[in-house]
């Protein structure tokens, strides 16, 4: 599936279902690829403002963007929760702060 379906699939999936956190995610994951920087914050901002996940791979993503645009106190604010929500990401999150793997989430 491209990328352009997949926004469309998520899309319609959170017109007919605003609460889809899992369709919001898949969105934001997508748009960030696309590096469609802004449009992924705002659905990384809904995610967690608006449906309250406790999801730690969305906090990790969007404390990168914030790291991206330059806002490093949102940045650690974003990391650090998401290593209360997951203390495993430390292994996957120390070392050198590499900004070529923009968008690019632990697994």
């Amino acid at each position: 599936m491209t990328p352009f379906e997949i926004i469309a699939q998520t899309t319609q999936a959170i017109s007919s279902n605003p609460n889809d956190a899992e369709a919001y995610k898949q969105r934001a994951l997508t748009l960030c690829q696309m590096q469609h920087y802004e449009d992924a914050m705002a659905d990384l901002n809904t995610l967690i403002d608006a449906l309250h996940t406790d999801d730690p791979e969305i906090f990790q993503l969007r404390g990168t963007l914030h790291m991206q645009r330059g806002d490093k106190t949102s940045a650690l604010n974003d990391l650090r929760h998401a290593l209360d929500l997951d203390p495993s990401l430390m292994q996957k999150l120390t070392g050198e702060y590499n900004t070529n793997d923009k968008c690019t989430p632990s697994k």
